[in-house]
Protein backbone atom coordinates (compact mmCIF):
# COMPACT_ATOMS: atom_id res chain seq x y z
CA UNK A 1 0.00 0.00 0.00
CA UNK A 2 1.09 3.17 -0.91
CA UNK A 3 0.24 6.48 1.03
CA UNK A 4 -1.08 8.80 -1.44
CA UNK A 5 -2.57 12.25 -1.19
CA UNK A 6 -6.03 10.98 -1.32
CA UNK A 7 -5.65 8.47 1.69
CA UNK A 8 -4.16 11.81 3.23
CA UNK A 9 -7.49 14.03 2.18
CA UNK A 10 -9.70 11.53 3.59
CA UNK A 11 -7.68 11.34 6.72
CA UNK A 12 -8.12 14.86 7.33
CA UNK A 13 -11.67 15.36 5.91
CA UNK A 14 -12.64 12.51 8.55
CA UNK A 15 -10.81 14.32 11.53
CA UNK A 16 -12.75 17.72 10.37
CA UNK A 17 -15.93 15.74 10.01
CA UNK A 18 -15.54 13.56 13.27
CA UNK A 19 -14.98 16.41 15.29
CA UNK A 20 -17.87 18.47 13.61
CA UNK A 21 -19.96 15.57 14.51
CA UNK A 22 -19.43 15.41 18.95
CA UNK A 23 -19.78 19.72 17.79
CA UNK A 24 -23.44 19.40 17.03
CA UNK A 25 -24.71 20.36 20.44
CA UNK A 26 -26.13 23.06 22.12
CA UNK A 27 -24.64 24.26 25.45
CA UNK A 28 -27.83 26.68 26.39
CA UNK A 29 -30.60 25.26 28.24
CA UNK A 30 -33.87 24.15 26.31
CA UNK A 31 -37.57 25.66 26.89
CA UNK A 32 -39.41 22.71 28.94
CA UNK A 33 -42.47 21.48 26.96
CA UNK A 34 -45.50 20.56 29.57
CA UNK A 35 -42.48 19.02 31.18
CA UNK A 36 -42.31 16.62 29.06
CA UNK A 37 -38.65 17.92 27.45
CA UNK A 38 -40.40 17.41 24.17
CA UNK A 39 -37.54 20.26 23.06
CA UNK A 40 -35.26 17.61 23.31
CA UNK A 41 -36.12 15.98 20.06
CA UNK A 42 -35.33 19.20 18.80
CA UNK A 43 -32.79 21.62 20.34
CA UNK A 44 -31.04 18.69 22.59
CA UNK A 45 -27.44 17.37 22.28
CA UNK A 46 -28.90 14.29 20.26
CA UNK A 47 -30.68 16.55 17.36
CA UNK A 48 -27.01 18.08 15.50
CA UNK A 49 -25.86 14.54 15.36
CA UNK A 50 -29.55 13.13 14.25
CA UNK A 51 -29.30 15.47 11.44
CA UNK A 52 -25.73 14.89 10.55
CA UNK A 53 -25.86 11.21 10.25
CA UNK A 54 -29.68 11.45 8.59
CA UNK A 55 -27.97 13.75 6.28
CA UNK A 56 -24.80 11.36 5.66
CA UNK A 57 -26.29 8.38 5.06
CA UNK A 58 -29.14 9.96 2.36
CA UNK A 59 -25.92 11.62 0.56
CA UNK A 60 -23.68 8.65 0.76
CA UNK A 61 -26.35 6.63 -0.22
CA UNK A 62 -28.49 8.57 -3.05
CA UNK A 63 -25.28 10.93 -4.66
CA UNK A 64 -23.28 9.56 -7.53
CA UNK A 65 -21.98 11.48 -9.97
CA UNK A 66 -18.45 12.81 -8.22
CA UNK A 67 -18.71 16.56 -8.81
CA UNK A 68 -22.11 16.64 -7.18
CA UNK A 69 -20.17 14.70 -4.09
CA UNK A 70 -17.07 16.85 -4.45
CA UNK A 71 -19.75 20.39 -3.95
CA UNK A 72 -21.39 18.69 -1.24
CA UNK A 73 -18.39 18.30 0.66
CA UNK A 74 -17.26 21.83 -0.08
CA UNK A 75 -20.46 22.99 1.10
CA UNK A 76 -20.29 21.20 4.53
CA UNK A 77 -17.17 22.40 5.02
CA UNK A 78 -18.41 26.28 4.23
CA UNK A 79 -21.41 25.61 6.66
CA UNK A 80 -18.92 24.52 9.63
CA UNK A 81 -17.17 27.50 8.96
CA UNK A 82 -20.17 29.94 9.39
CA UNK A 83 -22.27 28.05 11.50
CA UNK A 84 -20.93 29.76 14.87
CA UNK A 85 -21.82 33.36 13.37
CA UNK A 86 -25.32 32.99 12.32
CA UNK A 87 -26.67 34.12 15.24
CA UNK A 88 -29.19 31.99 17.56
CA UNK A 89 -27.95 28.91 18.72
CA UNK A 90 -30.19 26.78 17.71
CA UNK A 91 -29.72 28.05 13.94
CA UNK A 92 -25.89 27.19 14.79
CA UNK A 93 -26.62 23.46 15.65
CA UNK A 94 -28.49 22.92 12.89
CA UNK A 95 -26.05 24.38 10.17
CA UNK A 96 -23.28 22.24 12.53
CA UNK A 97 -24.96 19.17 11.69
CA UNK A 98 -26.05 19.32 8.50
CA UNK A 99 -22.48 20.67 7.32
CA UNK A 100 -21.04 17.73 9.40
CA UNK A 101 -23.57 15.35 7.16
CA UNK A 102 -22.75 16.68 4.57
CA UNK A 103 -18.92 16.17 4.44
CA UNK A 104 -19.22 12.90 5.71
CA UNK A 105 -21.62 11.61 3.19
CA UNK A 106 -20.01 13.47 0.38
CA UNK A 107 -16.53 11.65 1.33
CA UNK A 108 -17.71 8.30 2.10
CA UNK A 109 -19.12 8.76 -1.27
CA UNK A 110 -16.04 9.64 -3.18
CA UNK A 111 -14.07 6.35 -1.61
CA UNK A 112 -16.39 4.81 -3.80
CA UNK A 113 -13.66 3.77 -6.36
CA UNK A 114 -11.30 0.40 -6.86
CA UNK A 115 -9.37 1.89 -3.97
CA UNK A 116 -12.80 1.34 -1.54
CA UNK A 117 -10.84 -0.34 1.04
CA UNK A 118 -7.64 1.48 1.54
CA UNK A 119 -10.04 4.96 0.83
CA UNK A 120 -12.64 3.78 3.47
CA UNK A 121 -10.09 2.67 5.90
CA UNK A 122 -8.27 6.19 5.94
CA UNK A 123 -11.78 8.02 5.80
CA UNK A 124 -12.75 5.80 9.42
CA UNK A 125 -9.31 6.61 10.76
CA UNK A 126 -9.43 10.17 10.89
CA UNK A 127 -13.85 9.94 11.82
CA UNK A 128 -12.67 7.98 14.89
CA UNK A 129 -9.59 10.26 16.01
CA UNK A 130 -12.08 13.01 15.83
CA UNK A 131 -14.38 11.73 17.69
CA UNK A 132 -11.91 10.29 20.76
CA UNK A 133 -10.31 13.78 20.76
CA UNK A 134 -13.04 16.13 20.18
CA UNK A 135 -13.57 16.40 24.04
CA UNK A 136 -9.32 16.74 24.98
CA UNK A 137 -9.18 19.51 22.52
CA UNK A 138 -11.98 21.71 23.98
CA UNK A 139 -10.14 21.02 26.80
CA UNK A 140 -6.79 22.38 25.80
CA UNK A 141 -7.93 25.09 23.48
CA UNK A 142 -8.58 27.14 26.19
CA UNK A 143 -6.35 29.05 27.93
CA UNK A 144 -8.33 30.60 31.08
CA UNK A 145 -9.45 28.11 33.84
CA UNK A 146 -12.32 25.58 32.69
CA UNK A 147 -14.98 26.30 35.82
CA UNK A 148 -15.24 30.11 34.38
CA UNK A 149 -15.48 29.01 30.55
CA UNK A 150 -19.11 28.90 30.75
CA UNK A 151 -18.96 32.87 31.97
CA UNK A 152 -16.79 33.79 29.45
CA UNK A 153 -17.92 34.77 25.45
CA UNK A 154 -16.63 32.88 22.97
CA UNK A 155 -15.09 34.29 19.64
CA UNK A 156 -16.72 34.69 16.59
CA UNK A 157 -13.67 32.79 14.70
CA UNK A 158 -11.30 30.57 15.98
CA UNK A 159 -8.02 30.91 13.85
CA UNK A 160 -7.01 27.58 14.37
CA UNK A 161 -10.78 26.23 13.19
CA UNK A 162 -10.97 28.48 10.41
CA UNK A 163 -7.33 27.41 9.08
CA UNK A 164 -7.92 23.63 9.79
CA UNK A 165 -11.25 23.82 7.49
CA UNK A 166 -9.59 25.60 4.73
CA UNK A 167 -6.26 23.83 4.60
CA UNK A 168 -9.15 20.69 3.98
CA UNK A 169 -10.69 22.42 1.43
CA UNK A 170 -7.44 22.98 -0.56
CA UNK A 171 -6.30 19.32 -0.16
CA UNK A 172 -9.61 18.21 -1.20
CA UNK A 173 -9.38 20.56 -4.02
CA UNK A 174 -5.82 19.10 -5.19
CA UNK A 175 -6.91 15.26 -4.35
CA UNK A 176 -10.10 16.32 -6.95
CA UNK A 177 -7.90 18.10 -9.71
CA UNK A 178 -5.23 15.42 -9.53
CA UNK A 179 -7.27 12.15 -9.88
CA UNK A 180 -5.70 10.20 -7.37
CA UNK A 181 -9.25 8.52 -6.14
CA UNK A 182 -9.63 6.83 -9.67
CA UNK A 183 -12.25 5.57 -11.03
CA UNK A 184 -15.78 5.51 -9.64
CA UNK A 185 -17.23 2.77 -9.20
CA UNK A 186 -20.68 2.02 -9.52
CA UNK A 187 -22.28 0.02 -6.69
CA UNK A 188 -26.16 -0.78 -6.34
CA UNK A 189 -28.15 1.14 -3.19
CA UNK A 190 -29.37 -1.37 -1.02
CA UNK A 191 -32.81 -0.19 0.60
CA UNK A 192 -32.48 -2.19 3.33
CA UNK A 193 -29.00 -0.24 4.57
CA UNK A 194 -30.80 2.95 3.54
CA UNK A 195 -33.99 2.15 6.02
CA UNK A 196 -30.96 1.27 8.70
CA UNK A 197 -29.48 4.17 7.89
CA UNK A 198 -32.36 6.83 8.68
CA UNK A 199 -34.17 4.48 11.49
CA UNK A 200 -31.09 4.01 14.24
CA UNK A 201 -30.55 7.23 14.04
CA UNK A 202 -34.22 7.98 15.05
CA UNK A 203 -34.29 5.29 17.91
CA UNK A 204 -31.26 6.84 19.63
CA UNK A 205 -32.82 10.40 19.41
CA UNK A 206 -36.40 8.94 21.14
CA UNK A 207 -34.37 7.42 23.55
CA UNK A 208 -32.18 10.32 24.47
CA UNK A 209 -35.91 12.03 24.74
CA UNK A 210 -37.09 9.34 27.24
CA UNK A 211 -33.29 9.59 29.04
CA UNK A 212 -33.67 13.29 30.03
CA UNK A 213 -37.02 13.12 30.60
CA UNK A 214 -36.18 10.76 33.39
CA UNK A 215 -33.42 13.13 34.34
CA UNK A 216 -35.82 15.70 34.62
CA UNK A 217 -38.64 14.13 36.62
CA UNK A 218 -36.00 12.70 39.42
CA UNK A 219 -37.04 13.12 42.84
CA UNK A 220 -41.29 13.93 41.14
CA UNK A 221 -41.88 10.65 43.40
CA UNK A 222 -39.37 11.11 46.07
CA UNK A 223 -36.95 9.17 44.79
CA UNK A 224 -33.34 11.24 44.41
CA UNK A 225 -31.28 8.86 42.42
CA UNK A 226 -31.93 7.45 39.23
CA UNK A 227 -30.75 4.13 36.81
CA UNK A 228 -30.70 4.16 33.69
CA UNK A 229 -30.27 0.74 31.33
CA UNK A 230 -32.74 1.23 28.29
CA UNK A 231 -30.20 2.34 26.43
CA UNK A 232 -29.00 -1.14 25.78
CA UNK A 233 -32.17 -1.34 24.01
CA UNK A 234 -29.64 -0.09 20.69
CA UNK A 235 -27.31 -2.76 21.32
CA UNK A 236 -30.18 -5.21 20.28
CA UNK A 237 -31.58 -2.46 17.64
CA UNK A 238 -28.13 -2.45 15.88
CA UNK A 239 -27.48 -6.88 16.12
CA UNK A 240 -30.71 -7.21 14.66
CA UNK A 241 -30.14 -4.41 11.95
CA UNK A 242 -26.71 -6.02 11.02
CA UNK A 243 -28.15 -9.31 11.16
CA UNK A 244 -30.69 -7.64 8.45
CA UNK A 245 -28.33 -6.56 6.20
CA UNK A 246 -27.45 -8.15 3.48
CA UNK A 247 -24.05 -10.43 3.78
CA UNK A 248 -21.10 -8.69 5.91
CA UNK A 249 -21.91 -5.19 5.30
CA UNK A 250 -23.25 -4.95 8.84
CA UNK A 251 -19.88 -6.08 10.74
CA UNK A 252 -18.84 -2.38 10.57
CA UNK A 253 -22.01 -1.04 12.21
CA UNK A 254 -21.56 -3.97 15.46
CA UNK A 255 -17.47 -2.57 15.58
CA UNK A 256 -19.15 0.83 16.29
CA UNK A 257 -21.33 -0.03 18.51
CA UNK A 258 -18.71 -2.21 20.50
CA UNK A 259 -16.92 1.11 20.43
CA UNK A 260 -19.74 2.88 21.50
CA UNK A 261 -20.52 0.75 24.37
CA UNK A 262 -17.02 0.36 25.67
CA UNK A 263 -16.76 3.78 26.40
CA UNK A 264 -14.78 7.68 26.22
CA UNK A 265 -11.62 9.11 26.10
CA UNK A 266 -11.75 11.11 29.34
CA UNK A 267 -10.10 14.65 30.00
CA UNK A 268 -9.65 14.85 33.91
CA UNK A 269 -7.05 12.84 34.45
CA UNK A 270 -5.07 13.68 31.32
CA UNK A 271 -1.40 16.18 31.53
CA UNK A 272 -2.68 19.69 30.79
CA UNK A 273 -0.34 19.51 27.24
CA UNK A 274 -1.76 19.35 24.03
CA UNK A 275 1.63 17.43 22.54
CA UNK A 276 -0.11 14.52 24.34
CA UNK A 277 -2.97 13.89 22.07
CA UNK A 278 -0.44 12.91 19.34
CA UNK A 279 -0.03 9.70 21.41
CA UNK A 280 -3.63 8.51 20.74
CA UNK A 281 -3.60 9.91 17.50
CA UNK A 282 -1.30 7.82 16.35
CA UNK A 283 -2.16 4.85 18.10
CA UNK A 284 -5.53 5.19 16.34
CA UNK A 285 -4.06 5.41 12.47
CA UNK A 286 -1.82 2.29 13.43
CA UNK A 287 -4.69 0.58 14.54
CA UNK A 288 -6.20 1.29 11.21
CA UNK A 289 -3.39 0.36 9.37
CA UNK A 290 -2.93 -3.29 11.47
CA UNK A 291 -6.84 -3.23 10.75
CA UNK A 292 -6.75 -3.20 7.13
CA UNK A 293 -3.76 -5.63 6.78
CA UNK A 294 -4.25 -7.77 9.31
CA UNK A 295 -8.26 -8.06 9.52
CA UNK A 296 -9.85 -9.79 12.58
CA UNK A 297 -12.72 -7.46 13.72
CA UNK A 298 -13.32 -9.97 16.71
CA UNK A 299 -9.92 -9.67 17.98
CA UNK A 300 -10.53 -5.74 17.95
CA UNK A 301 -13.94 -6.70 20.48
CA UNK A 302 -12.28 -8.52 22.85
CA UNK A 303 -9.71 -5.73 23.33
CA UNK A 304 -12.95 -3.65 23.43
CA UNK A 305 -14.15 -5.26 25.90
CA UNK A 306 -11.07 -5.35 27.90
CA UNK A 307 -11.55 -1.87 27.71
CA UNK A 308 -15.40 -1.76 29.41
CA UNK A 309 -13.82 -4.20 31.94
CA UNK A 310 -11.09 -1.11 32.92
CA UNK A 311 -14.09 0.86 34.30
CA UNK A 312 -14.29 -0.96 37.21
CA UNK A 313 -11.20 0.38 38.30
CA UNK A 314 -12.39 3.96 37.59
CA UNK A 315 -11.35 5.49 41.52
CA UNK A 316 -8.01 5.01 43.13
CA UNK A 317 -5.77 3.61 43.72
CA UNK A 318 -6.05 1.58 40.62
CA UNK A 319 -7.63 4.39 37.90
CA UNK A 320 -4.58 4.42 36.24
CA UNK A 321 -5.51 0.89 34.86
CA UNK A 322 -8.94 2.56 33.61
CA UNK A 323 -7.28 5.94 32.27
CA UNK A 324 -4.14 3.61 30.52
CA UNK A 325 -6.74 1.89 28.95
CA UNK A 326 -9.03 4.80 27.07
CA UNK A 327 -6.10 6.41 26.43
CA UNK A 328 -4.40 3.55 24.88
CA UNK A 329 -5.71 1.05 23.92
CA UNK A 330 -9.21 2.26 23.12
CA UNK A 331 -7.72 4.50 20.60
CA UNK A 332 -6.61 1.40 19.05
CA UNK A 333 -8.63 -1.58 19.49
CA UNK A 334 -11.19 1.23 17.92
CA UNK A 335 -9.65 1.86 15.11
CA UNK A 336 -8.78 -1.43 14.47
CA UNK A 337 -11.94 -3.11 14.92
CA UNK A 338 -13.38 -0.74 11.80
CA UNK A 339 -10.81 -0.71 9.63
CA UNK A 340 -11.17 -4.92 9.90
CA UNK A 341 -14.76 -4.25 9.23
CA UNK A 342 -14.51 -2.38 5.97
CA UNK A 343 -15.28 -2.19 3.14
CA UNK A 344 -18.84 -1.67 3.60
CA UNK A 345 -21.54 0.00 1.34
CA UNK A 346 -21.63 3.57 1.22
CA UNK A 347 -25.14 4.03 3.35
CA UNK A 348 -23.48 1.72 6.17
CA UNK A 349 -20.44 3.17 6.09
CA UNK A 350 -22.24 6.94 7.14
CA UNK A 351 -24.39 5.44 9.52
CA UNK A 352 -21.56 3.28 11.19
CA UNK A 353 -19.45 6.65 11.75
CA UNK A 354 -21.64 8.81 12.66
CA UNK A 355 -23.10 6.13 14.94
CA UNK A 356 -20.94 7.52 18.08
CA UNK A 357 -22.58 10.64 18.14
CA UNK A 358 -26.00 10.18 16.37
CA UNK A 359 -26.47 7.79 18.97
CA UNK A 360 -26.15 10.20 22.04
CA UNK A 361 -28.01 8.88 24.99
CA UNK A 362 -25.85 6.77 27.74
CA UNK A 363 -26.70 2.92 27.55
CA UNK A 364 -26.62 2.95 31.07
CA UNK A 365 -26.02 5.73 33.65
CA UNK A 366 -26.27 6.88 36.87
CA UNK A 367 -28.45 10.14 38.11
CA UNK A 368 -29.85 12.21 40.73
CA UNK A 369 -28.49 14.33 43.15
CA UNK A 370 -26.72 11.47 45.36
CA UNK A 371 -25.22 10.24 42.05
CA UNK A 372 -23.29 13.36 42.28
CA UNK A 373 -22.51 14.23 45.87
CA UNK A 374 -21.09 11.93 48.42
CA UNK A 375 -23.52 11.29 51.34
CA UNK A 376 -20.10 10.77 53.55
CA UNK A 377 -17.28 11.85 54.07
CA UNK A 378 -14.48 11.88 51.76
CA UNK A 379 -13.94 7.80 53.04
CA UNK A 380 -13.08 5.94 49.51
CA UNK A 381 -14.60 2.65 48.91
CA UNK A 382 -12.61 -0.56 49.50
CA UNK A 383 -13.67 -1.14 45.89
CA UNK A 384 -16.40 -1.62 43.55
CA UNK A 385 -20.00 -1.11 44.59
CA UNK A 386 -22.72 -3.03 43.60
CA UNK A 387 -23.84 -0.53 40.65
CA UNK A 388 -20.07 -0.48 39.22
CA UNK A 389 -20.06 -4.52 38.99
CA UNK A 390 -23.66 -4.13 37.41
CA UNK A 391 -23.01 -1.42 34.76
CA UNK A 392 -19.10 -2.57 33.89
CA UNK A 393 -20.62 -5.72 33.45
CA UNK A 394 -23.71 -4.84 31.39
CA UNK A 395 -20.85 -2.59 29.03
CA UNK A 396 -18.92 -5.70 28.64
CA UNK A 397 -21.82 -8.06 28.00
CA UNK A 398 -22.65 -5.45 25.33
CA UNK A 399 -19.57 -5.19 23.90
CA UNK A 400 -19.54 -9.40 23.31
CA UNK A 401 -22.56 -9.39 22.03
CA UNK A 402 -21.14 -7.70 19.31
CA UNK A 403 -18.54 -9.30 18.73
CA UNK A 404 -20.35 -12.47 18.78
CA UNK A 405 -22.48 -10.95 16.12
CA UNK A 406 -19.36 -10.05 14.18
CA UNK A 407 -18.28 -13.80 14.67
CA UNK A 408 -21.44 -14.82 13.33
CA UNK A 409 -21.69 -12.18 10.00
CA UNK A 410 -17.86 -13.15 9.27
CA UNK A 411 -19.38 -16.23 7.96
CA UNK A 412 -21.56 -15.49 5.72
CA UNK A 413 -20.75 -15.08 2.16
CA UNK A 414 -19.84 -11.66 1.06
Amino acid sequence: MTFRISHVCLLLGGFVAGIALTSTTSSEFAFVVDGNRLDALYVGPAAGAFLAAIVAVLVAALVRARRILSTLSFVGLALLGVAPVTGPWDLEMYLGGAGAGLLLGGLVGLCATADRAWLQTALAAGVLTGLLLAGPIDHFRTSFPRRYADYLPEPLFEPVTLTLLALTAVVLAVTLASGDLGERTEVAVSGRALVTGIVLPLIGLVLYWWFVRRVWNVGADGAMQGRWMFGLVLVVVVIAASLWLEGRTGIVLLAAMAFVAAGDIGVAAFPDSWPWLLVPATLALTGAVLGRRFPHPVSGVAALAVVAASALFEHPPWDNLHVGATWLLLPLAASYTVASSLPSSESVTAMSLAAPAALAVPLIADYGWTAYTPLVGSESAPGPDSWAWTSTGLSVVAVVACGLAAAYLGKRAS
